[in-house]
């Protein structure tokens, strides 16, 4: 039997965690009898091994061709030359043999394609293959229908820096410069706003049907402007968060306006192959899936993990589903990144009047608290494309600047979220050497309140997360971990001095995602073993080494991965990159259309 069949949640077969075992006999050496009251888990079968919305898919055609991700178990050692490129390429290879392969997705050992049910089946039977997900549809959400009475038709947001106070973080002299960040969404136009008049739009690549303009959607471009617009074709009127941040375009969403999560996961994975040559320290995620499973066997939540842990900062929309709870989207959903609702700063600068906007989702399938904090997100102004698809079926949200100039305005947390984006932006460009537990702990642990004399009530304490994004706090708040200042007294040591208090530590005490775990598997393997818990399950986890350790769920659990020394991390030795990046067969993938039409944005 399959070791990894042995497992069970709970239960001593837990002896657990990672490789398949050398021989049965092995294997039962490494499990004790089950303590008295505890019953062996049941074996895992392929449902358990077929993301259940596939599943369903599966049921109601047999003979359609589903769009799938193939998650590959990690590689046994000894590691021979890009581990995670050669499953990658394993993966691909099965959907040779089974469907139709698309793209390998050596970030998350995985590939993208296309099988049936029959398909589908087989791949899960094979035991290198770890699970099968639902390539589903991402894109920006449509958000619910404004309640009444609407907004006055001339109401809208261009006074949205300052109220988050990004104004006051530009009097330091910090504007965004040197810092990229990375827009993975509809595509960026070359718009004056970012490239006069200095080109800050730093390079394009396509991971989505075939870009006959810079941005048909619009909405990418309308997200750059939020964050790093610098109003030169208002005459300032009209300005992003961090005006002379860069901007990286990534377009993993197709001219429907929706992506898969392949495309995203694969923009990712270029975004970490660019990183150093461009600065890129941010990642905006301004859209979403719905989250059918919890963020452990979320794919798309793997691959935020690790660029997280690879030192970059990943902003992620809650999703427009709200008010109701446990709306939130993924990646969204995933503890690590940081999580953004939306506000209704009413057009005006006071924000005793503001409100949480009626579509801000929250809440999760994990019941992590989610969003992490809010920004404006409602009749946002940013940076227009003409003729886009956004562009053409809103005549009515172009909004004319004082000097004649046309811009654009739209409503959701997908907006919201780039307002965040450009505060990180800003808070790297004062503090390079933040990290992006830092960045998360400054910006959640500095809002600001909002909204005392509007009125509402939340639909629950955790709608809104820590409160209203306040730039400037977050720039002079003493981060996490930060070393206290010596005292000194006549030459010698006399204490050490925090002021002020630094803000509280985030991201501690986490579980990853189950493909983060497995993909980190080849540069883990080795390193000093800590548990949370020495005896969990009736297992004496100290006796327990990485060749007799089976890298499991009920290891994942009790690992400890806050004593993990992430900066000490080979990261050099792994290959995500090794796969040709032209080799990619975009064109042959179901473009789903989210339909821009369907938006209800007011």
């Amino acid at each position: 039997m399959n070791r990894r069949r042995l497992l069970g949640i709970g239960c001593a077969l837990v002896a657990l965690a990672l490789v398949p075992a050398a021989s049965p006999a092995r294997a039962q050496l490494l499990v004790p009898a089950p303590p008295p009251g505890l019953v062996p888990a049941p074996t895992v079968g392929i449902e358990e091994k077929i993301d259940p919305a596939l599943r369903a898919l599966m049921a109601s055609d047999p003979q359609k061709l589903l769009p799938v991700i193939v998650e590959m178990e990690p590689p046994l050692p000894p590691f021979l030359g890009a581990a995670n490129v050669n499953r990658a390429l394993e993966a691909l290879d099965l959907l040779r043999l089974y469907g139709i392969p698309v793209a390998a997705l050596s970030l998350i050992d995985a590939a993208a394609g296309f099988a049936n049910a029959a398909g589908i089946d087989a791949l899960s039977l094979v035991p290198t293959v770890a699970f099968v997900h639902q390539d589903a549809t991402v894109g920006p959400q449509p958000s619910a229908a404004p309640p009444a009475p609407p907004a006055a038709p001339d109401q809208v947001s261009g006074v949205y820096p300052r109220v988050v106070r990004a104004d006051k973080v530009w009097q330091q002299g910090i504007t965004g410069g040197g810092v990229t960040v990375a827009i993975l969404d509809s595509g960026v136009a070359a718009d004056a706003d970012l490239v006069q008049p200095d080109n800050r739009l730093l390079a394009s690549v396509n991971f989505a049907d075939e870009r006959l303009t810079s941005d048909p959607g619009g909405h990418g471009t309308h997200i750059a402007g939020i964050v790093a617009g610098n109003g030169t074709r208002s005459g300032g009127e009209f300005t992003g968060i961090a005006p002379q941040a860069n901007i990286v375009d990534v377009r993993v969403l197709g001219n429907t306006g929706s992506g898969r999560i392949s495309s995203v996961v694969r923009g990712i994975e270029w975004v970490l192959a660019h990183r150093a040559a461009h600065n890129i320290r941010v990642i905006n995620l301004s859209f979403g899936a719905p989250a059918n499973l919890s963020y452990r066997a979320d794919p798309m939540s793997a691959a935020v993990e690790i660029a997280w842990r690879r030192g970059l900062v990943v902003v992620a929309a809650s999703g427009n589903g709200g008010p109701a709870r446990d709306t939130v989207l993924t990646p969204g959903i995933d503890p690590y990144a940081i999580t953004v609702g939306a506000t209704d700063d009413r057009g005006t600068l006071g924000r005793g009047d503001d409100l949480l906007a009626w579509f801000s989702a929250w809440g999760s399938p994990d019941s992590n608290a989610k969003p992490d904090l809010v920004a404006p997100g409602r009749r946002i102004v940013s940076l227009r494309v003409p003729g886009s698809a956004l562009d053409t079926l809103f005549p009515e949200r172009v909004v004319v600047a004082q000097n004649g100039a046309t811009y654009f305005r739209l409503t959701g947390t997908s907006m919201a979220t780039a307002v965040v984006s450009g505060a990180a932006a800003l808070l790297l460009a004062g503090r390079p050497n933040l990290t992006p537990d830092q960045v998360k702990a400054l910006l959640v642990g500095t809002t600001q309140p909002y909204g005392e004399d509007s009125g509402q009530v939340l639909p629950d304490p955790i709608a809104d997360g820590s409160g209203l994004l306040n730039a400037y706090a977050a720039t002079i708040a003493v981060p996490c971990d930060a070393a206290p200042n010596p005292v000194l007294l006549g030459g010698f040591l006399v204490g050490t001095l925090f002021s002020p208090t630094p803000v509280a530590c985030a991201n501690r005490g986490l579980r990853p995602a189950d493909g983060f775990a497995r993909a980190l598997y080849p540069v883990l393997f080795g390193s000093p073993l800590q548990w949370k818990d020495p005896l969990a399950g009736g297992i004496f986890w100290a006796l327990l080494t990485w060749d007799t350790l089976l890298w499991n769920s009920a290891a994942w659990d009790n690992f400890a991965w806050d004593s993990v020394v992430w900066d000490s991390i080979a990261w050099d030795s792994i290959a995500w990159d090794s796969v040709a990046w032209d080799s990619i067969a975009w064109d042959s993938v179901a473009w789903d259309s989210i339909a821009w039409d369907t938006f209800t944005l007011d």
